[in-house]
């Protein structure tokens, strides 16, 4: 995890990580974020940097 933020609106907390791919951190959410009691469900948003290529 990079960083974590409480917040107001229609989520609870915003989660920042890194991983090496997609295939990654969809593992990272499902394997352990969604195992945490009390998470129902995860909204993924991927930060895509299209400038840099």
């Amino acid at each position: 995890m990079v960083t974590a933020h409480d917040v107001t609106g229609p989520y609870d907390v915003i989660v920042q990580v890194e991983a090496e791919s997609i295939d990654r951190m969809g593992q990272m959410v499902v394997q352990k974020m969604q195992m945490i009691e009390g998470i129902t469900r995860t909204l993924t948003c991927p930060i895509v940097d299209l400038a840099s290529r």
